[in-house]
Formats: structure tokens, sequence, C-alpha cells
């Protein structure tokens, strides 16, 4: 029949059109396919929930553009969990293009969470190039390693980092990595050295390279991929670009698998029609 071959040569457009509808219409209208949320994930969530309220959580932003639909859900589900309950933000990125997708999150939980203040409940710090040395410096002195913040305002002219000097006055680290520099730099020069708490949030190809680090204490918990973006998201009651790229995913994963099954069912009905 002349469907079944029509079937073995669909053109190639017609396919990319179907898969960008599959893509685009989960991320606009989230389907809540059931995510189940894994025990690193919970750990992640309630070290944060379990802070005294009006701690302070420095947050790294150490990826750019090409990490960002896997981390940029992990880190708007973080900023709105931590200052949902009270707790302070200190950002800053050891990537370039860290600060700029800090301003961005910020911004959008900013406009959720009422009564937060940038300067009183959080603040970005910018970007400083020199990976483990910046760190090793900011452990020291704040104010001296960024003399200014992102918009060029005094630190000490900013209520909250009155209130911070040194690494002693964080409470939490959460580092968000994409590569080095990132957690191993953290590790090195601030959880070898201090007692703070170090979370990682990180793609989901990373995680079997920080997990030894997970296992021997010196991380104590792990965000991996989109998945557990969306995972937080359920925790925090919040859906988002987590929830909807894992919907988008599975469902561009089931268009992709009909397409095959089809063309197979045609292959096999032409084949023994011959």
């Amino acid at each position: 029949m002349k469907w079944l071959k029509k079937l073995q040569t669909i053109d190639s457009k017609i396919i990319y059109l179907v898969l960008f509808f599959a893509i685009a219409l989960p991320l606009i209208f989230p389907i809540g396919i059931p995510v189940e949320i894994n025990a690193g994930t919970r750990t992640f969530y309630d070290t944060i929930d379990n802070l005294p309220k009006g701690s302070v959580i420095l947050i790294s932003y150490d990826w750019d553009a090409a990490s960002a639909p896997e981390l940029l859900p992990q880190a708007t589900a973080i900023t709105k969990h931590a200052l949902t309950n009270g707790h302070k933000i200190v950002a800053l990125g050891l990537w370039y293009a860290g600060p700029t997708f800090a301003d961005r999150v910020h911004n959008a939980v900013a406009a959720e969470v009422e009564g937060k203040e940038y300067g009183v409940d959080f603040v970005n710090l910018g970007y400083r190039p020199g990976g483990a040395v910046v760190l090793n410096s900011m452990a020291r002195d704040f104010h001296q390693t960024f003399p200014e913040d992102v918009n060029r305002t005094r630190l000490s002219e900013i209520p909250l980092m009155k209130e911070v000097k040194d690494i002693n006055d964080i409470d939490l680290i959460i580092d968000l990595s994409a590569g080095d520099p990132g957690y191993r730099a953290y590790i090195e020069q601030i959880g070898s050295q201090y007692n703070v708490p170090i979370l990682v949030g990180c793609t989901a190809v990373s995680v079997s390279g920080i997990t030894p680090y997970l296992q021997s204490g010196n991380v104590g918990a792990l965000l991996g991929g989109l998945r557990a973006a969306a995972e937080y998201e359920l925790l925090i009651d919040t859906p988002g670009l987590g929830l909807g790229g894992m919907d988008a995913q599975s469902v561009a994963h089931l268009t992709i698998i009909a397409f095959i099954i089809v063309g197979n069912i045609a292959y096999i009905a032409t084949k023994k029609k011959k």
C-alpha cells in the first residue's frame, strides 16, 4: 500500500515540527508527569529547611549558558526556598557569566516572595577571576576580595554585608557547578580549613565525578541535573522550569519512540507484502 511507503519516507521537516511541539507545549502547559523524590534531593532540602531563620547562605554561580537548562531551575528553586524561610543570600561567580544568572534568579524570585529587598535579604557580589585564589582570599576577608558588588556599591554600604566579614559569618555554601573552578575549589580552599558545610548542584553528566566527595562527607548533599531541579520544585510546591523540562523531555522521548515503532511496523508490513 502507498501509505505504508509514505510512513517510511516521512519528510524530516515534519518530524522536526512534531518534535518542536512535543517539547514546546509541555514547557508552556506542564503536564505534571509524576517524579519520585530521591534521598539526595530530600537531604539538600532538609539542610536548608533546618537552618535557623536569618542564616546566611553563600550561593556560587559557577556555570554559563551551556549549563543553564539544568542549573538555572536548581538556582531558582533553592533561592526561593531560602528566601521564603527567612534566610539571607550572598551570591557570587567564579565564572564570568555567573553573576548575570544570579541577577536573573534574584529578580524572578524577589517578585514572588513578598518583602525581600536587595542589599538586605540578598546581594550579588559579581565575578572575580582567580578561582581558588579568590576563595582563599574571600575566606579571610570578603570586603577586601570583593570591594564592590555587581552594581558598584561599596560592600561597607550594603546592610547585609555589614554582618558578613569573613567565611565564619557564612552558615552554608551552595556551589552550583558546571566544572572548574567550582566545587573542587570550595572543598580544597574552604571545606578543608573551615567548619562550613558545602552542598553542590551540578549537571547530570558531572554527578559521577562528585559522588566520591559526597561519600567522603566533603559534600553534604548533591542535586544532579534537571531531574533534581524538578524534585526540588515539588518539595517547595512551586512548579517551574524543572518540572516543565522533565515533562518536555519525557514527551519528546515518547514521540521519538512512536516514530521508530511506526517506521518499523510500516517496513515489516511492506516487506511481508512483497
